[in-house]
């Protein structure tokens, strides 16, 4: 069964790092690189259709930012698996500062994303769902425990 794997996290929480290191096999849809919704709809399904590993390397912050991915997984007999990365506001900030060019987002973006972001639970539809951190430059994955 082919896997659709959800990034949930704010801008410079590792998304794009943990997906480079952890899902390379992967094709890795982003509407950072992909730039809007038609073509990102349009990668999903050609993804879908060759029935491959695909994740969904956007901040998706809300449950109903989610939902519309774990929807089209679902329909399509993919296991569905999210990534919430920990996010906290001023380490993202300080990756955010060390990047160049278009990768580097205002801290307002930053700031308005961590502001919405909902933590994920598994009656959202997941079939897995972790909690990663990145310290001291390791990537630390941990089963998801819902609060209760």
């Amino acid at each position: 069964m082919p896997t659709m794997a959800i990034m949930i996290g704010i801008q410079a929480s590792g998304k794009s790092r943990f997906c480079a290191e952890k899902l390379a096999d992967y094709v890795r849809v982003n509407l950072d690189t992909l730039h809007t919704r038609n073509k990102e709809n349009m990668a999903i399904e050609d993804a879908i259709s060759r029935q491959v590993d695909l994740v969904i390397d956007n901040t998706n912050p809300t449950a109903d930012d989610r939902t519309k991915y774990i929807c089209i997984a679902r329909a399509a007999g993919y296991k569905v698996v999210g990534y919430f990365m920990q996010s906290k506001l001023q380490d993202c900030i300080a990756r955010n500062e060390l990047r160049e060019g278009k990768a580097k987002v205002p801290r307002t973006a930053i700031a308005n994303t961590s502001n919405k972001l909902e933590m994920p639970s598994c009656a959202e539809g997941f079939d897995e769902l972790f909690f990663v951190s990145i310290v001291d430059d390791a990537i630390n994955i941990d089963e998801w425990r819902d609060s209760e």
